[in-house]
């Protein structure tokens, strides 16, 4: 719980509305789960996909708090701010 509580709080901080009240995952929606899959990746975080465990619900990506460290809220929680948002325009050609 407390690394769980203290990323939902970070995340808060940063506008991010995130949930988990128990166990050891977060939830975080997210504009485009597949960009912010691959922004958090590119950023050196690795998340799962909301699409294996929803029904029905808006697009969010798992994170799983237990291999945190107190270290890894701050950073993690920028990373996820900055991944959560709108989709960044893409140009082709």
């Amino acid at each position: 719980g407390e690394r769980r509580d203290a990323l939902v709080h970070a995340l808060a901080e940063r506008g991010v509305a995130a949930r988990g009240r128990s166990g050891m995952n977060v939830w975080v929606p997210v504009s485009d789960e597949t960009g912010a899959i691959a922004r958090l990746l590119h950023a050196g975080w690795a998340v799962a996909p909301g699409a294996r465990f929803r029904m029905g619900t808006p697009q969010a990506v798992r994170l799983t708090v237990s291999p945190l460290t107190t270290a890894d809220i701050g950073p993690l929680a920028d990373a996820v701010a900055a991944a959560a948002g709108p989709a960044r325009p893409v140009a082709y050609g």
